[in-house]
């Protein structure tokens, strides 16, 4: 009698072992697309970020300190149907994600990391030409709104050339 109810028991527990699942209290970087490794570059990642409502873009991950950035895809499959995709990306060592050139330079080298919603704008300039006024302006004027990083740093802490770039940014986007 004892076997009766034994066996269907072990049967039952045995059946429902394989569908309990243990969920982690972080998320695992690999489902941020982050490398296995990026956890001995960022001990706690955070993944709140969101690319819902955004354009196609780079954009600075506050939540991070901005270690960590993604790229935000919208893709309209019909005129029903679409799905926002998201890449993230670790910046590498002692480096943050600047949302004004969108690139992972050192800290000092960087706006504040608290300033970088201030720059997702500039996501919507990808893929647009310099006008010819503005490529005529830029040779007459000498400046450009290429990275050129000097190798003095300045009182302020960040390098001279980076604030000449950022002033010529400035101007050309009108922020």
């Amino acid at each position: 009698m004892k076997y009766l109810i034994i066996l269907p028991l072990t049967f039952c527990i045995v059946i429902s072992a394989p569908r309990s699942r243990i969920y982690p209290e972080q998320t695992p970087p690999q489902l941020l697309t982050l490398p296995s490794n990026a956890t001995s570059i960022r001990a706690e990642i955070t993944d709140s970020f969101t690319c819902e409502g955004r354009s196609y873009g780079y954009y600075a991950d506050t939540d991070n300190d901005c270690q960590i950035f993604h790229v935000c895809l919208p893709v309209v499959y019909s005129h029903t149907r679409s799905q926002m995709f998201k890449w993230s990306f670790i910046c590498p060592e002692e480096t943050i994600f600047n949302q004004e050139i969108f690139t992972c330079v050192n800290a000092d080298e960087s706006i504040d990391c608290m300033e970088s919603p201030k720059f997702y704008s500039l996501n919507s300039h990808f893929g647009e030409r310099e006008s010819e006024t503005e490529e005529a302006h830029h040779v007459t004027d000498g400046t450009t709104v290429l990275p050129e990083m000097s190798q003095g740093v300045e009182k302020s802490g960040r390098r001279h050339s980076y604030d000449s770039k950022r002033k010529t940014l400035e101007s050309v986007y009108n922020y």
